[in-house]
């Protein structure tokens, strides 16, 4: 007997799991089970079951469990079946076996509800309609069960099926809200905005508060036009100004269509409400900000974080900034002290270092990024670029660009400083090195659109190598074609080449994208060479009214006119 038990127990352990299923036979709830003790052939497939689902095989363990339910006739293991099947997610396993436990315990709602779920994620929905219709017989879950329904029908496939199911079964509740509410759900996501609209005109008579209700109508009209939405959720707040989730959504689409004022407003009245909460209080603080409310951004900013916001260095930062702009430079400093690691150390120390520049000196701001040892390459990289910002943006060119070249073996193969480092250079008046670190950092990096779009430029802007620039351009513009930048340097080379044509298309493209200042005086400029003055004075004078020291619109306005 024990070397048979030995013998057994190699055959589980060692040898792979298969599947020990009976002939696929119509399950009858009605016959005796043909296991009705704990018999030799019980254990094996039980331990095989298990050792299949303690190995990650699930698909086997699931059949072995549900041949199990069959032959014992067992509750208990019908369930374990069908929630590993689930487990698996393989739906017709997880139906098998759900329909088992539903046939062995006919009062179980949860089997019931299960196996409908299944039913109608497989769009089977002829076979769900019984079990569906059994579930809402209740009276007393019958209004949750229809709004379970929405849920389980929005992933249906075929969504004009899916309407036509709930319409049937919806028929004999023709004064429940509920149902009427499902019908307008369905017949949205089928294109029948009709349907939806006269189907929540009849839940609005049946259950006018219902804010789940206000809220999907003012969805629909959001998606038409959302100052539709705006009207209506201000009219539904009239009636019930209580409904703090309508009072949320119609402050969120106050925010979408920037009027911030009002949104604060809505904001103000829910933050101390029911729905208060950390990330309310911060939403109130940043239009606060969005308006210029210093204080009141930094009362909710505390709020939100008295109230356990999930990050509160995003709130340090924000603080730090409220701070700084009061010229309070020590009280910013410590707030972004608080920061020490994660997502916005870095933000927060390039931060610290450009507050200490201001208001003590740039040699100190350099020294406070240099005591951060264990950096990876990107953040020693960021590091640098901020440093020789610092120095550059404070009229010490010469520091900066000692900076760079100091660093170089360090990063000798990392692409962005080379980069950096050559557009320093050619500040510097070094083209030849510019030209030679631009070309390795292509080297390096073979798709640097950025990288070949600043050697094209450089060649284009000094009025040399005009086809040679053209050339790295077009290959710039056919990694990034709606980089604004790169489409002006392409309007550029045409310029210095003569064609005015396609250098206004190229710039004005440009210009569209982004009203940068220095497009702006290419754009001046070709528009000037047209022989359209007006245009290229109106051009100029709009963009110096927002950038009045930007020195390539200010030198090209000056030099033309």
């Amino acid at each position: 007997m024990q070397k048979i038990l030995l013998k057994l127990l190699f055959i589980i352990f060692i040898l792979p799991v298969t599947i020990f299923a009976e002939e696929d036979e119509k399950f009858d709830v009605t016959l005796p089970a043909k296991i009705q003790h704990t018999t030799p052939e019980f254990v094996y497939k039980f331990l095989l079951a298990e050792i299949a689902a303690q190995r990650g095989d699930l698909n086997s363990a699931g059949h072995i469990y549900l041949d199990l339910a069959k032959l014992t006739k067992d509750l208990t293991i019908a369930r374990r079946a069908t929630d590993i099947a689930g487990f698996a997610r393989n739906g017709r396993l997880a139906m098998d076996s759900a329909q088992v436990w539903s046939e062995l315990d006919q009062n179980s709602i949860e089997a019931k509800q299960i196996l409908a779920e299944l039913l109608i994620a497989s769009g089977n929905l002829a076979k769900a309609k019984p079990l569906i219709e059994e579930l809402l017989q209740k009276e007393q879950t019958r209004a949750d069960g229809f709004l379970y329904l929405n849920g389980l029908l929005a992933k249906v496939e075929n969504k004009k099926n899916a309407l036509r199911f709930i319409i049937n079964i919806a028929k004999p509740y023709p004064k429940l809200a509920e149902a009427h509410f499902s019908i307008a759900h369905a017949a949205f996501f089928a294109g029948d905005k009709k349907l939806a609209k006269k189907e929540l005109n009849i839940v609005n008579s049946l259950k006018p508060d219902w804010q789940t209700a206000a809220l999907f109508q003012g969805f629909i009209l959001s998606q038409e036009w959302p100052e539709k939405a705006v009207e209506f959720y201000r009219n539904y707040l009239e009636k019930y100004p209580d409904a703090n989730e309508v009072r949320l959504e119609y402050a969120k689409v106050l925010t979408s269509l920037k009027k911030f004022a009002l949104a604060k407003q809505e904001f103000l009245k829910l933050v101390n409400g029911s729905l208060a909460s950390p990330e309310i209080s911060l939403t109130v603080a940043l239009l606060a900000v969005e308006l210029e409310d210093s204080k009141l951004a930094e009362e909710y900013l505390n709020q939100s974080l008295e109230r356990g916001y999930n990050q509160p260095d995003r709130i340090y930062l924000y603080l730090a900034r409220i701070h700084d702009e009061r010229g309070e430079a020590k009280k910013a400093l410590s707030y972004l002290d608080k920061v020490a690691s994660g997502e916005f150390f870095m933000d927060a120390k390039l931060y610290a270092a450009e507050i200490i520049s201001k208001s003590q000196s740039v040699d100190d701001a350099v020294n406070s990024l240099d005591q951060y040892k264990n950096l990876n390459e990107q953040e020693k990289l960021k590091f640098l670029q901020a440093k020789t910002a610092l120095y550059f943006n404070n009229n010490r060119a010469q520091d900066a660009w000692t900076l760079m070249a100091k660093e170089e073996e360090n990063f000798k193969n990392v692409p962005e400083f080379k980069f950096d480092y050559a557009l320093l250079s050619e500040k510097m008046g070094n083209t030849l090195l510019m030209e030679q670190l631009l070309k390795e950092a292509i080297k390096l990096k073979p798709d640097y659109a950025l990288a070949y779009n600043a050697l094209g430029y450089s060649y284009a802007d000094r009025n040399i190598k005009l086809q040679e620039a053209k050339k790295y351009i077009e290959i710039a513009l056919s990694i990034q074609p709606n980089n604004h930048y790169i489409l002006d340097s392409m309007g550029w080379v045409y310029f210095r080449l003569g064609d005015l044509d396609i250098a206004y298309q190229f710039v004005k493209k440009a210009y569209d994208i982004k009203a940068d200042p220095e497009i702006a005086a290419h754009l001046g400029e070709i528009l000037w060479k047209q022989g359209k003055q007006i245009e290229a004075k109106r051009i100029w004078n709009e963009s110096l009214t927002i950038n009045p020291s930007n020195t390539v619109l200010v030198e090209t306005s000056q030099r033309l006119q």
